[in-house]
């Protein structure tokens, strides 16, 4: 951890539905504050963080499954872990022509991050980490 900055480990779990991503927001919003983002970081990593989310109550297949959302620092990087049960498919050409407005979340993510992995689990469900450089 970079000197002078204090530890960061929060954890928020909800159900994997819609009416949720308000409190994810929000609670991204505090986890930025801590870390000390300014606001255009702060706008890109919640929505980098809502597009992976909504990503995950799409596939879940349930809004009874849990969706974890985990911020912590790791070294000089505020590291945001998405956790779901559901399923996770990249979109292919064919999906793009057929959905017109769909698919940009994960170009999004790319693009407004600094790293973004995503795992599919052993057990089913979907980890995306999405890492953000802190200044």
């Amino acid at each position: 951890m970079t000197p002078g900055r204090r530890a960061l480990f929060r954890n928020l779990t909800v159900e994997a539905s819609p009416s949720r991503l308000r409190d994810i927001r929000r609670f991204i919003e505090d986890i930025a504050a801590d870390a000390t983002l300014d606001a255009e970081r702060t706008f890109d990593l919640k929505v980098a963080v809502s597009e992976a989310c909504a990503n995950a109550v799409e596939h879940s297949g349930c809004h009874c499954t849990p969706l974890s959302v985990t911020a912590r620092v790791a070294g000089d990087h505020l590291e945001i872990e998405v956790l779901d049960t559901g399923g996770f498919h990249l979109p292919s050409a064919l999906d793009h022509n057929t959905r017109n407005h769909r698919g940009l979340g994960l170009p999004l993510m790319v693009a407004l991050m600094d790293e973004v992995r995503i795992t599919r689990l052993p057990q089913g469900g979907t980890k995306v980490i999405l890492r953000l450089r802190l200044h």
